[in-house]
């Protein structure tokens, strides 16, 4: 009986020991009614404690997102008795409208009171005379499928020193999103109130028919409030949000009548062009002539356009290019372009039909099927130059002699130039001193010939400043780069090596760069610098520089110069997108 008495005591004890210790928890809100898009901060305060305390905050994830967490620890000793306690302020988002409760949280063991907040919805009047508010904008409510829409954030603000600031991730499902350029900032009058503006423009393509939810767009960012951390001198920071809501736009699918076998492409504008950069009067067996044809469209990506299928044309050789796609900004639009170019080797006589190109697109602000097209492209062709006194071809009609010779350009009642019974005597006296005179003119002239031959063979006849030779210029790597890639597809080995150089010289801006060694050495990769290698050998060494061996090194030196420049291409956009931005001060010290 007295030990059960003693192990009764002894639990009694302990329980009073740990009622008289129980460290309770509070939990208050600095506010109980806000507009839709203000944050709410949320108060939890342990006694006794001073770190280490464990808190389940998912049953917030309901309602609320939880933008950040801060704390504060106090200590005070009051007639003998020392308190102390520790605060957490939890900065929460709410994530609709309406009365929104507040759970029990289990903190430090402890559940705390359940609160709740009422969100008032966001209107005009809300946002007049705000420190930071944002809004957001969409072009159309209604868009077909794979159509532009264009949507916009402004974020407007009077706070100066705002720092690390996020906006919402736009991550859209069955969507293509582009941002529009770089963030502009400007400044602009509201209410008679001058705001800085942060704006940012995207162009999202739905690619499937139906609803296309955008979500709410939440910024938040951090300012100081001009206090700091007495110990280790640290500016305390405050976070502030904006918000604005989003939207819910209807996606349709393409018109039926649209054609079914062609490229479903929603632009406000279309158009189709081409060039060629030879003279047709004159083309013969052998030549060549380039056909270019550029296709641009307001409101698509230059992806989108599809690209041209050029069908087998008899007596032509067809070399097609790689297609050049590009993506501009027009006016806050995208504007797509593709242009690819074909090289035409004429291998017969006779007329030869270019076919020509029609596409199908529509139009989205007229709501109609429109067509880009280009007509047909005859070219006559004549047989191959022998020599250079060959007479030019003349285009008769069938049964027509097509070359000129004495017998059928000079007509039988045509009088000659010099005969006896229609030629006075003056003209023939006249005909023989000029005759006289330049053969002493030749006489004299042949004495100088020899020492001005030498001076003149001295001295190299250049037409124009060929790509190897040019000044360094941005623009110029590309056109090098298609020099070096037609180059490549003709096998021709001096004007490979020629054309090589150049683009090394654009690629590298190295205006020293005068030798293949310098472009291998440049590159630091063994596979083009054994390329370069074999490339010297086949011109200069004692092999022939023929056959599929030399073919596939071409081609396989063509791929890698492709690649390297995609790398770098791939290394400018990343190191872009990587790139941390800060919002200006509104007002300059």
């Amino acid at each position: 009986m007295v030990n059960l008495l003693a192990c009764l005591l002894a639990a009694a004890l302990t329980l009073f020991s740990s009622l008289s210790y129980a460290q309770p928890v509070t939990a208050t809100v600095d506010r109980n009614e806000l507009i839709r898009g203000e944050t709410v901060t949320l108060t939890l305060r342990v006694e006794g404690q001073q770190g280490g305390v464990e808190m389940d905050l998912t049953p917030l994830e309901t309602d609320f997102q939880v933008v950040s967490t801060r704390t504060s620890s106090q200590m005070r000793s009051s007639n003998n008795r020392v308190e102390s306690w520790i605060d957490y302020h939890l900065t929460l988002f709410p994530l609709r409208e309406g009365q929104l409760d507040i759970p029990a949280l289990l903190v430090a063991g402890s559940y705390t009171q359940a609160l709740s907040v009422n969100v008032l919805p966001k209107t005009q009047n809300s946002v007049a005379g705000q420190d930071l508010f944002m809004e957001t904008i969409v072009n159309k409510e209604s868009i077909y499928v794979q159509e532009q829409l264009l949507f916009t954030i402004r974020l407007y603000y009077t706070i100066n020193g705002i720092r690390n600031p996020i906006f919402t991730e736009l991550e859209l499902p069955d969507t293509v999103i582009q941002m529009i350029g770089t963030p502009n900032q400007y400044e602009k009058l509201v209410d008679g109130v001058r705001y800085g503006v942060y704006e940012k423009q995207y162009a999202i393509f739905p690619q499937r028919s139906g609803a296309l939810a955008i979500p709410d767009i939440m910024f938040r960012g951090e300012v100081t409030d001009g206090s700091s951390n007495y110990v280790f001198r640290n500016l305390n920071t405050r976070t502030i949000t904006s918000f604005s809501e989003g939207f819910d736009i209807e996606v349709r699918e393409k018109p039926v009548d649209f054609p079914a076998d062609a490229t479903w492409l929603p632009a406000s504008e279309l158009t189709i062009e081409e060039s060629w950069d030879n003279d047709f009067t004159n083309v013969r067996v052998g030549d060549a002539v380039n056909r270019v044809i550029s296709m641009k469209a307001s409101g698509l990506d230059g992806a989108a356009l599809p690209p041209l299928q050029m069908p087998p044309i008899e007596t032509v050789n067809v070399y097609p290019e790689a297609p050049s796609i590009e993506r501009t900004y027009v006016d806050g639009n995208i504007v797509g372009s593709r242009v690819e170019s074909n090289s035409l080797l004429m291998t017969d006589t006779g007329t030869v039909r270019v076919p020509g190109v029609t596409i199908p697109w529509y139009d989205i602000d007229t709501e109609e099927i429109k067509y880009a097209t280009l007509a047909d492209t005859a070219i006559r062709i004549g047989p191959v130059r022998t020599t250079a006194q060959e007479p030019l071809m003349t285009f008769e009609e069938e049964g027509e002699p097509q070359f000129g010779d004495a017998s059928s350009l000079q007509g039988e009642d045509e009088d000659s130039l010099v005969t006896m019974p229609s030629t006075p005597l003056w003209v023939i006296a006249l005909a023989a001193a000029l005759t006289a005179l330049l053969g002493v003119m030749t006489y004299f002239g042949s004495k100088r010939r020899p020492a001005k031959k030498k001076v003149v063979a001295k001295k190299p006849h250049v037409v124009s400043a060929p790509m190897y030779r040019q000044d360094i210029a941005p623009a110029a790597e590309a056109v090098a780069f298609k020099e070096f890639a037609r180059a490549c597809e003709q096998n021709h080995l001096p004007a490979l090596r020629l054309a090589l150089i150049g683009w090394g010289r654009q690629y590298f801006s190295a205006p020293d760069l005068h030798n293949l060694d310098d472009l291998a050495q440049r590159t630091s990769n063994a596979e083009i610098q054994k390329l370069c290698l074999r490339l010297q050998q086949a011109l200069y060494g004692q092999e022939t520089a023929t056959g599929n061996a030399l073919k596939d090194d071409i081609k396989r030196l063509l791929t890698l110069v492709t690649e390297l420049r995609a790398q770098r291409n791939r290394s400018l956009a990343t190191a872009a997108k990587e790139q941390e931005y800060t919002l200006p001060p509104l007002y300059k010290a």
